[in-house]
């Protein structure tokens, strides 16, 4: 029974991460690696389909929901559309859940109109978040907005702002 609030469920961040992935990205598992591949063709022939198409896209609706309204937003960057799912775990200590610790991991999305990236927070026995909280929405949705503000600029993603507006002033 306790499955199905994750207890007794232990995963690696690189495993949480691709799994993520796989879920909003068509459903398709590509085996990680830390080299650029040579071209999208040799990713989707390493790709092995994990979940179907129309899966993944509940999964993406899911994620932006969260990112927009749930408690993934305090993940979200202007212009970059996030979204995640947050998880907060009673840390174990000596094999017992301890009730006042505890582990806390948010996995990200972005842009949720176009997937591209994946990012993995966790903070372990955070001592207190955004206006005093100790779960994963006060404290790993943050972070993974510093990283995500930090590190979607170098890496080529333009933010876009409004609803489709023909015209935007933004003012930094």
């Amino acid at each position: 029974m306790t499955i199905s609030f994750g207890h007794g469920v232990a995963t690696t961040p690189l495993q949480t991460a691709v799994t993520a992935a796989s879920l909003i990205n068509g459903g398709k598992l590509l085996p990680p690696t830390f080299l650029r591949r040579r071209s999208p063709e040799e990713a989707a022939g390493l790709a092995k389909v994990v979940v179907k198409e129309f899966t993944s896209a509940d999964m993406r609706y899911l994620f932006a929901w969260k990112g927009l309204k749930g408690s993934g937003r305090g993940a979200q960057v202007e212009g970059f559309n996030v979204g995640g799912k947050t998880g907060t775990a009673d840390k174990v200590i000596n094999g017992r859940y301890a009730g006042n610790i505890n582990f806390n991991a948010f996995v990200a999305a972005f842009p949720m109109d176009k997937p591209k990236y994946t990012v993995l927070g966790i903070i372990d026995a955070p001592k207190t978040g955004e206006h005093g909280g100790r779960t994963a929405a006060s404290t790993a949705a943050p972070m993974v907005k510093q990283i995500i503000s930090r590190s979607a600029p170098p890496l080529g993603v333009k933010p876009r702002f409004g609803n489709g507006e023909r015209y935007l002033l933004a003012d930094y």
